[in-house]
């Protein structure tokens, strides 16, 4: 029981209630970092992940994978040594050099080395996490999987060599519809599905819709039976008016650093369920302030409601746990949001 004497609500009875913009005792919060040097490893990533769930006392759980785990099947070597000092993965050595590479491009079996690794490292983090606890996939559209496979030769190859690119887009989609439909027998909630390539400074309107949309809407369609669905709209150039009308349950994009505002959103006539509200940036340097300049937008926008408190995107490393405690207190002790029910 609750303070109130109401009972506590579990992670996913919370999680549902927010989806719904229900009443609510408190927004459900998560927050998501990587664990260099872990992360290749199954088993210690599962261990790692259990007790940031644990420790935080999070309401839902977004896999910390590597976020490599998309191409290393086709031939991509990285370099992980920066991810300890705050940086990211680095490619090393791609498959795509030229653009007739592209035809190199297969389907692949989902027990591929890496995409079978990260099967058993979500199917065995949702049994440590159980049923209560949401977990959700982190799934990466093929045009950002495009981009990981081949830098910045993909927008040369779709401007001198269309065909090929989207021949290789199609087994990219197929191969990640697989996997999706894997992650959820496996038992996740749904996917979060980033999308780092919907950028107007990158591609213009129709080509995305040609090399973007098309082929994420066949991957979301292997998700569409989940409940819990969340589209990542990655960078500070988005194409959200495009992205907002996905077919998905909420929507997560880099929240004050990317247009349009919460508020904005909401006084636009917009419904959808957010994600995010945090500042990855505030987090990551802990700043107090910033955190509660933050949650005082996202409830003055919200009032608590149709809102799942977490970063805009990833956490920098390393996790400043200390500090992640003192902001989940702000969230759980912050204003009210319309009454349990």
């Amino acid at each position: 029981m609750s303070r109130t004497g109401r009972p506590v609500l579990s992670g996913e009875e919370r999680v549902r209630l927010a989806l719904a913009s229900a009443p609510i005792d408190r927004p459900p919060y998560s927050f998501w970092s990587h664990f260099p040097g872990i992360d290749l490893d199954p088993e210690a990533l599962i261990r790692h992940t259990v007790h940031l769930a644990a420790e935080l006392n999070l309401d839902f759980v977004k896999a910390m994978s590597n976020g490599l785990y998309c191409v290393e099947d086709w031939g991509v070597a990285a370099d992980y040594t920066a991810i300890g000092q705050g940086g990211v993965a680095r490619v090393v050595n791609t498959p795509i050099a030229e653009a007739n590479d592209w035809r190199r491009i297969e389907r692949l079996a989902v027990t591929a080395p890496a995409l079978g690794r990260e099967l058993r490292h979500l199917a065995g983090l949702a049994g440590a996490l159980g049923r209560t606890t949401p977990l959700l996939a982190i799934v990466f559209s093929p045009l950002t999987i495009a981009h990981k496979l081949a830098g910045a030769a993909l927008e040369r190859d779709i401007r001198q060599a269309p065909e090929l690119v989207l021949g290789a887009l199609e087994k990219i989609a197929l191969t990640t519809a697989d996997f999706t439909r894997a992650a959820l027998a496996a038992g996740c909630a749904g996917v979060f599905f980033a999308v780092q390539d919907a950028d107007p400074d990158r591609f213009d309107d129709a080509t995305y819709a040609l090399f973007g949309e098309k082929f994420d809407r066949i991957v979301l369609d292997a998700a569409s039976e989940a409940w819990f669905n969340v589209i990542h709209m990655h960078g500070n150039r988005i194409m959200f008016d495009r992205l907002k009308n996905y077919p998905v349950t909420a929507l997560n994009w880099h929240i004050g650093e990317a247009l349009p505002s919460v508020g904005a959103y909401r006084q636009a006539g917009g419904r959808m369920p957010i994600v995010g509200g945090l500042r990855r940036d505030g987090l990551t340097r802990r700043d107090l302030a910033s955190v509660q300049t933050d949650l005082a937008s996202l409830f003055a926008a919200t009032a608590g409601r149709g809102v799942l408190i977490s970063p805009g995107c990833v956490i920098r490393h390393p996790v400043d746990m200390d500090f992640l405690k003192t902001v989940v207190g702000l969230i759980v002790d912050g204003p009210a949001t319309g009454g349990a029910p």
